[in-house]
């Protein structure tokens, strides 16, 4: 295996793409996520249940419905998913443009910590014990803040394999038993 020695800081675009923020999404959110929202709604999915059955046995000639009902029952709910799904990719837009404007432009990890350059040559630094830990996804990797409950974001989608691979071995020798890449 091929193994890189940390020399140089490694400077990286602070500003993620939409696919480094699905990334992020995936990375963070937990493994039950989806059986937990589910079951949070279990109300609706029991009303759907309900209904595509009451619908199913209308089509095969088992019940005898008011089809114009029905109609207008799926239609709504059809406008309803339809808004819904609307509503989040909106939102989604607005917080991604909203999340950009305040992140900084270019983000250096160093062995002392991380360097944040903003604009107008605002700069930050974050030393290594501001950080608890690390996550890596696909895209991103999420180092962990300790007292705020967050994380700094680094895009390496565009980073070669083996400038990730120096990444993970300065994270690995900061933190030998938090280890937590893939």
């Amino acid at each position: 295996m091929f193994r890189m020695a940390w020399r140089d800081d490694l400077k990286v675009k602070g500003k993620p793409t939409k696919e480094d923020l699905n990334d992020v999404r995936e990375t963070v959110r937990s493994k039950m996520y989806w059986p937990k929202l589910l079951l949070k709604n279990w109300y609706g999915l029991a009303v759907l249940g309900i209904l595509t059955w009451a619908t199913i046995l209308g089509l095969i000639g088992k019940a005898k419905l008011n089809w114009e009902g029905i109609g207008l029952v799926w239609a709504v709910i059809v406008a309803l998913f339809s808004w819904s799904f609307y509503r989040a990719r909106t939102e989604t837009v607005r917080e991604f443009e909203q999340l950009n404007a305040r992140l900084p432009d270019w983000i250096t990890v160093a062995d002392k910590g991380v360097t944040l350059s903003g604009p107008d040559g605002a700069t930050g630094f974050l030393p290594w014990n501001h950080f608890s830990g690390w996550r890596e996804g696909r895209r991103v990797l999420l180092l962990d803040r300790t007292q705020e409950c967050g994380f700094v974001i680094l895009p390496i989608g565009e980073l070669s394999e083996s400038e990730r691979q120096g990444l993970r071995e300065l994270l690995g020798r900061i933190w030998p038993s938090k280890n937590q890449g893939r």
